[in-house]
């Protein structure tokens, strides 16, 4: 997030009959026989610094240019910050007509500006900073979905569980899914800490344990880690936070929408059930 640039070596050969990603990307080169415009195999290098090579022949004179970061620099340290400590300390943008990679687009529709529409923008090296008037969610609270739900991460936990799923101590820290309530709206739901609480959208419904702490009042917080059905199939509780969202996206960044979707509660059972 900071341009940090790191260089990754091999740690260790891959086991039994897997191979490494390099490998199955050469291959695959290989038997699509990937040609140049000369008719050259496409794929001319094969270690994974000759690869990086590549790549810094691909970014030269682009605003990505890495010809500056070499391996050697990098092996020198833990890391290489592209473009130094601070980007545009001479004020010029790259934003030039014939330098630029797109000409941008409109924040609320998306759709593409045109290169005349960009040039009568004069750009010439100037900072663009966008900005849209403002638009409500496309679902908001009502008297029958009363609260707004958000979805995130815990600490303990990445993504899908992919890989923080099989560490034990993770698991142990944060093994299943939990709703956090503000306890103004619990106490309105009979809702106690460790209570099942049912959490429901439009669209889908979210069984799992009360978390009561500081939270904005009439919001309500479900991780998305959590597949849809837990792991013990004697209880087999839906806990997919992401069946209740909403299924729009942003025009721009095509971002789905995750973070805003109005819900109900419901107290199911007691913490000790």
């Amino acid at each position: 997030m900071d341009r940090t640039v790191h260089l990754s070596e091999k740690a260790v050969d891959p086991p039994g009959e897997a191979r490494a990603d390099l490998d199955i990307f050469l291959d695959y080169a290989r038997r699509m026989d990937f040609r140049n415009r000369d008719g050259a195999p496409l794929i001319d290098w094969t270690t994974p610094e000759q690869a990086y090579a590549a790549w810094q022949r691909c970014s030269a004179g682009r605003p990505c240019d890495y010809t500056a970061i070499t391996y050697e620099r990098l092996r020198g340290g833990s890391g290489i910050q592209w473009g130094g400590e601070r980007l545009y300390t001479d004020g010029v943008f790259n934003t030039d007509p014939g330098y630029c990679e797109t000409y941008g687009q409109d924040l609320s529709t998306g759709a593409e500006f045109t290169a005349e529409q960009y040039r009568a923008k004069q750009p010439a090296g100037r900072a663009f900073l966008p900005a849209a008037d403002y638009q409500p969610s496309p679902e908001v609270p009502s008297e029958e979905y009363p609260l707004l739900l958000t979805t995130g991460r815990t600490v303990y936990q990445f993504h899908t569980r992919t890989k923080t799923g099989r560490a034990p101590e993770l698991n142990a820290a944060a093994p299943d899914v939990w709703v956090e309530l503000h306890p103004q709206d619990a106490a309105r739901h009979g809702i106690a800490e460790g209570d099942l609480v049912g959490i429901a959208s439009p669209r889908g419904a979210v069984e799992a344990r009360a978390r009561l702490g500081g939270i904005r009042p009439g919001v309500v917080f479900v991780p998305f880690h959590y597949g849809y059905f837990d792991v013990d199939p004697a209880r087999r509780r839906p806990r997919a936070a992401n069946e209740m969202t909403v299924t729009a996206w942003d025009p721009v960044s095509k971002q789905p929408l995750f973070k805003v979707a109005a819900v109900r509660i419901a107290k199911l059972a007691g913490s000790d059930d």
